[in-house]
């Protein structure tokens, strides 16, 4: 009895401070994440949590939802808030929103540890994913700052996100987390149960097994020699509310002189470039869609448009045109389309077109998909009156229908590309492929264009980067991203990033990427069932906890 009692006392004093150790992990965690770079104190916060999770003792509700709403207000408010000043009040309300996930996941996991005795080896990779992944469908997902983003710089961690995705490896942090503490509880406190260090053997087995697949991936053996060369523009200029003019300006002018100069220098190393991708919505110009059975007069009654603003949309364009034809090379470059089918008011969208200086055809253009909210609509706006000053908030833009495989090298090979904050979602960018691979357009080459200047040069562009590494693992084929004001990279299928641009700098990177250089990864097989698994398994654990209370030393919150 005494050797129990003796046991009991230093459990109490390891766990009697559980909203420390709570606070402990939110901080490592911090720590953890992009730009910050200390990459390994993300392991450490599984650690913590475990701890709190599994002590008797309550932690309070509003403990953790304060910590969680002080964590999101940086990534959020030091960014997205500066495209206009009301939007802050919105986004507060989408701090609030995803501040809830943090108490689902410590409700999920302390029902399944406390009341129905599930290791917490399984019950907090389990609890995450759930979590993860309801965060990343509803209201259009927002993935940013999931702990598995800490190790983006560390590809041979990351490997396991071609068999369930990003998730898996936020599983996998959880995991070990948890069969570390396990360790450090039966070394604390004596106890030497089977059960203990069996957990610790799974969750080591777990971290080798890892490490050897990222070995195995990421053998020089596996990556095919590049032969493609690609020049990707980067802008450094800021955005901000109601400059739209002057920004215009000073985009096409960089964006001008970023591509003379990708031009000149190929000239000059003598390394002929086969395409030159800008960023999202660099050309400030309007790509005019109409109907072509549309009557000029019922056009411009319509439109409320005269002629000459037609006759000027067209001879910038024609100008744009003849620029790439002078450059000697095909340009992806962002620009807005209005497409005039049917009154009361065109559709706007956001879209990226190949210009090939060999083809005068524009088919190749991809609309975006999945829009920004608040950034390039506003929910339920079409119940608001015109002259509301909520539609003032941004620009709105309507989806895009489909994916687009957009050919090089005379149709030999097809890129996907996708927009912005497009590349947030691992599910996205899984279905483009598949859709596009059963129209026998499988994409070699993923391409992201961003605008990341609404950031600032905030921690944003380093969470949104994060995201195509992820994104080139999963899928398991080249990912380049180009981005203002923002990170414009070349990286391979492994998740490595090869050319990178520098912070705040307006540059061109030039790198090569291989066609061939790309497999049918697990994750195309399987998807994202088990992570669906996961969140559904969360909800049980949810419906049970509201269910049937437990005695107060098993209450949650």
């Amino acid at each position: 009895m005494k050797n129990i009692d003796a046991n009991d006392e230093k459990k109490n004093r390891l766990f009697s401070k559980v909203h420390f150790l709570f606070i402990a992990g939110v901080l490592c965690y911090w720590a953890s994440l992009p730009p910050y770079g200390f990459w390994f104190l993300v392991f450490p916060v599984p650690v913590f949590w475990t701890f709190v999770i599994e002590h008797p003792q309550s932690i309070r509700f509003r403990i953790v939802y304060f910590a969680a709403f002080c964590f999101w207000i940086m990534p959020i408010l030091g960014g997205i808030a500066y495209s206009h000043p009301l939007t802050v009040f919105v986004l507060l309300l989408l701090i609030a929103y995803l501040s809830i996930y943090w108490c689902l996941f410590f409700y999920a996991a302390k029902i399944a540890v406390c009341r129905f005795g599930i290791p917490s080896v399984l019950a907090l990779p389990v609890c995450w994913i759930g979590c993860d992944y309801l965060r990343n469908y509803i209201f259009g997902g927002l993935s940013f700052c999931s702990p598995e983003r800490a190790l983006y710089h560390q590809p041979l961690l990351i490997q396991i996100a071609d068999i369930g995705g990003e998730y898996l490896v936020g599983g996998m942090i959880m995991l070990v987390g948890a069969g570390v503490a396990s360790g450090i509880r039966a070394l604390w406190t004596h106890e030497r149960s089977a059960k203990c260090y069996v957990w610790c053997f799974v969750a080591g087995f777990v971290f080798v097994a890892t490490l050897g697949y990222g070995f195995f991936q990421t053998a020089g053996s596996r990556i095919s020699q590049p032969n493609l060369t690609i020049a990707v523009l980067q802008g450094n200029i800021p955005l901000m509310h109601n400059d739209y003019k002057e920004q215009a300006a000073k985009a096409v002018k960089q964006f001008v002189d970023l591509t003379k100069k990708a031009a000149q220098n190929a000239q000059t190393d003598k390394q002929p470039l086969d395409l030159i991708i800008a960023p999202e919505t660099t050309a400030p110009i309007l790509l005019l869609k109409y109907n072509p059975n549309l009557k000029p007069v019922e056009f411009d009654r319509w439109t409320g448009w005269s002629e000459y603003a037609v006759d000027y949309w067209e001879d910038r364009f024609v100008q744009l045109r003849t620029f790439v034809q002078r450059i000697g090379v095909p340009i992806l470059v962002g620009v807005s389309t209005l497409e005039f089918e049917k009154p009361p008011k065109p559709k706007e969208l956001n879209s990226a077109m190949l210009i090939d200086p060999k083809n005068n055809q524009t088919e190749y253009r991809y609309d975006k998909m999945r829009l920004a909210i608040f950034g390039e609509y506003i929910p339920f706006s079409q119940y608001l009156p015109q002259n509301s000053f909520l539609r003032t908030l941004c620009r709105e833009f309507e989806c895009g229908t489909k994916p687009v495989a957009i050919p090089l090298g005379g149709g030999s090979v097809f890129l996907a590309v996708n927009i912005c904050i497009e590349s947030t979602s691992p599910h996205f960018i899984r279905n483009q492929i598949l859709t596009l691979k059963k129209q026998g357009q499988e994409p070699a080459i993923l391409v992201n264009m961003s605008n990341d200047a609404w950031f600032l040069f905030s921690q944003q562009i380093d969470q949104h980067f994060a995201t195509h590494v992820f994104r080139a693992v999963e899928n398991r084929r080249p990912y380049i991203t180009a981005s203002n004001a923002g990170f414009s990279a070349i990286i391979d299928s492994r998740g490595v990033i090869r050319n990178i641009g520098q912070r705040r700098e307006a540059e061109v990177i030039v790198g090569s990427v291989s066609t061939m250089d790309y497999e049918t990864p697990i994750y195309h097989y399987i998807g994202d069932i088990p992570s669906i698994a996961c969140m559904l398994g969360v909800f049980v654990l949810i419906f049970m906890g509201w269910y049937k209370n437990g005695n107060r030393t098993n209450k949650i919150l």
